[in-house]
């Protein structure tokens, strides 16, 4: 019994003690707006008024006052009442509301008063207005080399808190009038941008200007940018010269200028970084250079002569007679002549002609070089022979002005007599002369391997030589015949089931190796 009696005082003093706590809970002031409707634009200020009042029979103070909203929006201001509330006083002040960058439409937000754990609230709503404010931007180069491709970046970023809708337009203007224009409808959604890529191709050297103008609710905006396409002062030197047409490109300080391009034949390459090309050629004739100078086009032709050599022996004495192209005599050229014994060297005089003594080089076959910087040079092959006697009083004098040469064609197979059995003792000497057979010729094509074979007495000879412009690889040669001996200066030759076979596996630019078959 005792113990339900404080089973029932102790709920009764807790009904009074929580409803003590919920009277002291219950709001004992009140506050007010006194405006609680306000229209505004992204990045004014509002003064909102209002009015507290002390609803209770006890004196307040240390009220704390705010407002409170969307976070992100506004820029909120509290304040704290610190000045004593009498029982059914009042207090009049004001909060302060920033508008951000805040996107239009109308917001609800909350006058608070609060002390301690009583508050007081009431709605203040905000209508924020669209502002209509946007940047224009034009993102080109000042200056444009002719041929190249011209970008230009336009640009509208949105510094409005609604979407942007309206017309823009783009043109570009040039020395002969408009070259490129462009209307469209769009629009740009706040804290964004809209862009656009305009290419402009081949515009001829002159003063351009770009226009970017949009027109959105109203607001009306445009910008503009200038840039200039030249084309630089260039001068160009064009020749031939061993054995190579030449081209130099340089600017008016005299400096070579690269990447210029150059078209001979079907051929277009362009100047290295120096400003040069060297092309080899291996024909005589006239070649057209075509300079792409900026956008100006310069063709110069390039004559091209070649050199033509033929012989006669006069005892000890070879007499050799170099022509160029068109049959003219052609004075300063090097002759060179390489035989068994050794090589002997000799220049044209003015009608041409040129002594060898074969007392130097040997008798039997002699190699014959003609070269002069200005020709493509030429190579023959002159079969001698010795004569029956000398004379002690033999000497080389000045030859005749108008002999009767006989012309030895190009070198290709020649066959010369069989030596008699057991001769293979001269097989250095033979490999010796195969290489100095293939010196001085030129390129086939400067982009493909030249390969020469040549056929003396029983030694067969192949010359194989990489293109000047890049490096050879894998390099194979098979052959079918009789074959009793092979020697190469590169790679490895073999003979196989009635075959020669000579691999390489790599040659520089412009490296040589031969190969030697002893014929069975």
């Amino acid at each position: 019994m005792k113990r339900r009696v404080y089973l029932i005082l102790l709920i009764t003093a807790i009904s009074l003690l929580a409803s003590a706590v919920s009277a002291s809970e219950n709001a004992v002031f009140s506050i007010e707006p006194l405006n609680n409707n306000f229209t505004a634009l992204p990045g004014d200020t509002i003064v909102v008024p209002f009015r507290l009042v002390n609803l209770g029979n006890e004196t307040l103070e240390n009220i704390t006052v705010y407002l409170t909203g969307p976070a992100g929006a506004f820029l909120y201001q509290s304040t704290l009442v610190s000045d004593p509330i009498p029982p059914g006083g009042d207090y009049n002040g004001t909060l302060t509301l920033k508008v951000l960058n805040t996107a239009l439409g109308e917001y609800k937000l909350l006058l608070v008063a609060r002390h301690n754990s009583t508050y007081s609230q009431a709605p203040v709503f905000v209508k924020v207005k669209m502002i209509t404010d946007y940047s224009l931007s034009i993102d080109c180069e000042e200056r444009y080399l002719i041929g190249k491709p011209i970008t230009v970046k336009l640009g509208i970023a949105s510094e409005s808190n609604g979407i942007l809708s309206g017309s823009v337009g783009y043109y570009v203007l040039g020395p002969s009038g408009t070259v490129f224009n462009r209307t469209t409808v769009t629009f740009v959604k706040p804290n964004q941008i809209w862009t656009q890529r305009i290419l402009l191709r081949n515009l001829p050297v002159g003063d351009y200007e770009v226009y970017l103008w949009a027109n959105f609710s109203g607001a009306y905006k445009e910008a503009w940018k200038t840039f200039e396409v030249y084309r630089r002062h260039l001068g160009y030197r064009v020749g031939f010269k061993d054995g190579e047409i030449s081209v130099f490109v340089y600017n008016k300080t005299g400096s070579g200028v690269g990447g210029i391009p150059v078209t001979i034949g079907n051929t277009t390459l362009t100047t290295g970084d120096d400003g040069r090309l060297n092309v080899p050629v291996s024909e005589p004739g006239t070649y057209v250079v075509t300079l792409d100078l900026d956008g100006k086009i310069v063709r110069i032709p390039v004559e091209v002569r070649g050199l033509r050599l033929s012989y006669e022996q006069n005892g000890s004495r070879l007499i050799i007679e170099v022509l160029d192209s068109a049959g003219f005599p052609v004075p300063n050229v090097t002759v060179e002549a390489v035989g068994a014994l050794g090589r002997d060297y000799s220049v044209t005089n003015s009608s041409g002609m040129a002594l060898i003594n074969l007392k130097k080089t040997g008798y039997g076959i002699v190699i014959l070089n003609a070269e002069n910087s200005n020709y493509l040079g030429v190579s023959a092959t002159a079969k001698t022979i010795q004569p029956p006697s000398l004379s002690p009083t033999e000497t080389s004098t000045t030859p005749p002005t108008t002999p009767s040469p006989t012309i030895t064609p190009p070198i290709n197979t020649t066959t010369v007599p069989e030596e008699p059995p057991g001769g293979h003792g001269t097989l250095a000497v033979i490999l010796l002369i195969s290489g100095i057979l293939f010196a001085g010729t030129s390129y086939l094509a400067f982009f493909r391997p030249l390969v020469q074979e040549e056929t003396i007495d029983r030694h067969y000879f192949v010359k194989v030589k990489a293109p000047r412009l890049k490096g050879l690889e894998n390099f194979r040669f098979e052959r079918q015949m009789s074959a009793l001996e092979v020697r190469a200066t590169k790679g490895e030759a073999k003979v196989e089931d009635g075959a020669v076979i000579w691999e390489v596996e790599h040659l520089e630019p412009g490296e040589e190796a031969y190969l030697q078959v002893l014929l069975g």
